[in-house]
């Protein structure tokens, strides 16, 4: 059997690009996912109009909402954090 090489890139991409003044900044959460999981089922609970309005403006955008719906993102991640 021939090896194989991984094709996976080992470097780290970050984007230097400044957020826009209209988009509020939110410190990231910086838990990995076993604590989130244990605590989506509260998250869930707390944040649901938050993440229905980031679900809603994803779904109105067709896909393109990368940018367009950062502001409901950020509102849910400053949720998530606040549980």
């Amino acid at each position: 059997m021939s090896r194989r090489e991984a094709r996976f890139s080992q470097t780290v991409l970050l984007d230097t690009t400044p957020m826009p003044e209209d988009i509020p900044a939110v410190k990231e959460i910086g838990a990995t996912s076993a604590p989130l999981m244990s605590a989506s089922f509260f998250i869930g609970a707390r944040c649901k109009p938050y993440n229905d309005d980031f679900m809603k403006c994803k779904t109105e955008a067709y896909g393109k909402g990368e940018v367009d719906c950062l502001r409901e993102g950020r509102k849910v991640t400053r949720c998530a954090a606040s549980v």
